[in-house]
């Protein structure tokens, strides 16, 4: 199934609430253009499923072999399946598929936080989730390809984000009024009028 835009921001923000809807969205079209069925089999072939019961057996197949393999509408790395205590299968299913990148994105915001501030934190967080890299999906694109998808999709991706706890440690990284008077925290919110890359 492909979601559009609209179907992709509802779904991020009831499943991945901890992080903005409007830095999810556009990870989301940059990984899979909202197909909930995408695998992409690192430094391997393309394939395609028609079914969940099939993209999961080529994962498997692929995993076997010796592979890592992106799943679903945000292309979970096959890497984090043990880590994160999920099935192939239940990767695939949207909400927890949304669910799972947005734990891989606040670890990523966390280390990211430590060296970088504000838009460039985000940008190091898009890099690591592609890469495992601070910099190097700045240097192959990605970070770019997500700003961009950005820059398009903010409009629907606006809503308002809703509250959470802060993961734990977090605080640190806060400003200190924020700290100290908000228990609510999201990776960031994306400003689409802002050029990052000059």
């Amino acid at each position: 199934m492909i979601y559009d835009l609209a179907m992709i921001a509802q779904l991020a923000q009831r499943c991945a609430p901890e992080v903005a809807t409007e830095a999810v969205v556009p990870l989301v079209v940059t990984e899979s253009a909202g197909n909930t069925l995408q695998i992409n089999v690192n430094k391997g072939p393309r394939v395609q499923a028609a079914s969940v019961a099939q993209a999961a057996a080529l994962v498997r197949r692929y995993m076997a072999a010796g592979y890592t393999v992106d799943v679903g509408l945000a292309q979970v790395n096959s890497g984090n399946f043990a880590r994160l205590g999920v099935s192939v299968e239940q990767a695939f299913e949207p909400c927890t598929n949304l669910h799972l990148a947005s734990q891989v994105l606040q670890e990523g915001y966390a280390l990211a936080s430590r060296s970088y501030a504000g838009l460039d934190a985000i940008s190091a967080t898009y890099s690591l989730y592609n890469s495992g890299s601070m910099t190097r999906g700045l240097r192959n694109g990605y970070v770019r390809r997500v700003w961009a998808n950005a820059a398009v999709t903010g409009a629907v991706a606006a809503a308002p984000s809703l509250p959470v706890t802060p993961p734990s440690g977090s605080k640190a990284n806060l400003p200190d009024a924020q700290a100290a008077d908000s228990p609510r925290w999201v990776v960031g919110q994306i400003d689409a009028s802002v050029e990052v890359f000059k």
